[in-house]
């Protein structure tokens, strides 16, 4: 068992293209969340400045990042976790989906209500505080199952596909 950095990487750049993609189709599914002035203020504060366009500019980033996680420690545990009874694509998988979606939901709303704040990007400093750290860690909440069910499917299915080879 050894880890191998660039099936690492490979993997983790992978999984954030195709979270990305997935990341636009969820931008449907989050936009009510667009009703509310303070994030269209925060789309329209980030560059360029025009929040029709960053929305559909930065909403894939949480699942690019999210992708990034998943397939770099899919990759990392296929390769130093110790064999068991279930399949190895089901088990890494869950770690992947596990770590991804853990760290995930620290780094958006640390980012959102005291990173950007910190750095000049003020878009909700005259609204309620408590209104907008409810409506990040509920946008939070909101928009990960997108990417979690779908990848457990796919985790599910492709450990299954690996435990009939018998691999």
């Amino acid at each position: 068992m050894s880890v191998e950095p660039v099936a690492i990487l490979h993997m983790g750049i992978f999984l954030a293209i195709v979270s990305g993609l997935c990341g636009l189709l969820v931008a449907l599914f989050w936009s009510p969340f667009l009703l509310t002035e303070r994030f269209r203020h925060l789309f329209g504060s980030l560059p360029p400045f025009d929040w029709p366009i960053n929305y559909f500019l930065w909403i894939p980033l949480p699942a690019v990042c999210w992708g990034f996680l998943c397939g770099s420690v899919v990759s990392m545990s296929l390769d130093v976790r110790p064999p068991t009874d279930a399949s190895p694509l089901y088990v890494s998988g869950l770690d992947g989906i596990i770590v991804a979606t853990a760290v995930s939901l620290l780094l958006w709303p640390a980012l959102l209500l005291y990173v950007l704040p910190a750095r000049g990007f003020n878009w909700y400093s005259n609204e309620d505080t408590s209104t907008t750290v409810a409506l990040v860690i509920g946008g939070t909440i909101w928009y990960f199952p997108w990417l979690v069910i779908p990848t457990y499917v796919i985790v599910l299915f492709a450990g299954f596909g690996d435990v009939m080879t018998g691999t």
